[in-house]
């Protein structure tokens, strides 16, 4: 599913003629934890950042577990190592990726907030804000979780939802 709004322009708000998205920037979210599927999400934005010609921009928010939270407060850096590990996980998982496509340019970061505001932030000038869903197995009961559900109503671009397993 791809949503897609009136594009804001630069003359809504400073009297410009420019469209928001300009920059040839995709931003794709990815969800690290788990054993889920990130290929069909990954491959549809590999190659619509190829067909696009544009620079792909892939994010992945955490935040400490609860466990973490106590700790905190006694040594703020505690989750470095944390950090570093899932930024490790992240290039992992973008490796082969780039290896297919290797015409297109990739910032692949990790960061620490909410994954639905930290996708909102990232989306205002991109030309395409992609995320995935999981497939739900059940007849009744949500159909989008949190993260989707944030950014097909706050995002600042088009929006296009993934289903994978």
């Amino acid at each position: 599913m791809v949503l897609v709004r009136t594009r804001e322009t630069d003359s809504d708000a400073q009297g410009g003629g420019h469209t928001a998205a300009e920059t040839g920037r995709l931003v794709l979210g990815i969800d690290l934890k788990g054993d889920e599927d990130h290929e069909t999400v990954l491959e549809f934005g590999f190659a619509e950042a190829a067909r696009r010609n544009s620079r792909l921009e892939i994010l992945h928010a955490w935040t400490l577990p609860a466990m973490y939270a106590y700790a905190e407060t006694a040594d703020p850096g505690i989750g470095e190592g944390l950090g570093d590990q899932i930024s490790r996980t992240l290039s992992r998982t973008v490796e082969p990726w780039q290896k297919r496509y290797p015409d297109v340019p990739i910032q692949a970061r990790a960061v620490v907030g909410a994954p639905g505001a930290e996708l909102v932030y990232a989306s205002p000038g991109a030309e395409l804000l992609v995320v995935g869903r999981r497939k739900r197995p059940l007849p009744v009961g949500p159909r989008l979780g949190h993260v989707a559900h944030a950014v097909i109503h706050h995002a600042k671009c088009p929006v296009a939802v993934i289903p994978h397993t």
